[in-house]
């Protein structure tokens, strides 16, 4: 129905379930996935759930290796250096594949705190998915140039448009933050033939093992979701195999919800 083979896609936040579902449709599809993570072995444990007769199709790095500079060295001493640098990675992916069609931004990970509890260390880390995203697309930009169908997907939640459910300054800011990155992105990157658009998320069930919710926040949460159920991982897979795909070369700056009408419940 849509046109992914033989496109790459460069994808953050990939390990949890909700990144999973995306990249094995991405797999099925005939696309090439390149897993970027903090750490080397959590891209490489991410790998080993998919199918292995994807393996000459997916790779995994760290997206910057210096971060964690010792596990990654560690992890694979074969592949990084002591100059390694994100832009490093990023070439490591186009060589192996020849092309870099999609970026998928949708580094996650955060623990909620409210206004009380929020100091700057805990706005600074909140706000590094923004930046995560920013640097991602800009050291792709001179490979997508080459691509046919360029895309960028930017998937956050709608804690940025509707406050959040659960308060959370600096976590609804980033999310908003990213959102805004996108519109921005569409404008400036529109004219180059590159796509910008973003999904925005409900609470998706069972993306991590630790995200369990108690009965009275399950029941908030449904209470503010108009579909009557909260989400799972493949809900996301249709947005992001029309966002990706060659098809959708007229739709820039979009936003689609995928979060069961919480935005307005």
């Amino acid at each position: 129905m849509f046109t992914l083979e033989g496109r790459t896609m460069v994808i953050t936040g990939g390990a949890g379930n909700d990144g999973l579902a995306m990249i094995r449709a991405a797999l099925e599809g005939g696309m090439n996935v390149a897993f970027l993570s903090g750490l080397h072995t959590k891209a490489q444990n991410a790998i080993a759930k998919l199918d292995p007769k994807y393996k000459d199709h997916v790779v995994g790095f760290a997206q910057n290796p210096k971060a964690m500079w010792e596990e990654n060295l560690a992890a694979a001493p074969e592949i990084y250096e002591n100059n390694s640098h994100m832009r490093d990675v990023i070439r490591m992916v186009y060589e192996r594949f020849g092309s870099i069609d999609v970026v998928v931004n949708a580094k996650g990970g955060h623990v909620r705190y409210n206004f009380d509890e929020t100091d700057q260390k805990i706005w600074r880390h909140s706000m590094e998915v923004v930046e995560s995203a920013f640097v991602n697309v800009k050291l792709c930009l001179p490979y997508m140039k080459d691509s046919k169908a360029p895309r960028i997907i930017n998937i956050t939640t709608c804690d940025g448009r509707n406050g959040g459910w659960y308060p959370d300054p600096s976590f609804a800011a980033a999310r908003a933050g990213l959102e805004a990155l996108t519109y921005e992105m569409a404008k400036e990157l529109g004219p180059r033939g590159i796509t910008s658009n973003c999904i925005l998320i409900g609470h998706i069930e069972g993306d991590t093992p630790e995200d369990k919710l108690s009965d009275e926040m399950r029941a908030e949460l449904l209470a503010k979701t108009p579909i009557g159920r909260l989400g799972v991982p493949q809900d996301l897979v249709p947005a992001f195999c029309f966002l990706a795909s060659e098809e959708a070369g007229f739709v820039n700056g979009a936003r689609i919800d995928v979060n069961g009408g919480m935005i307005v419940g």
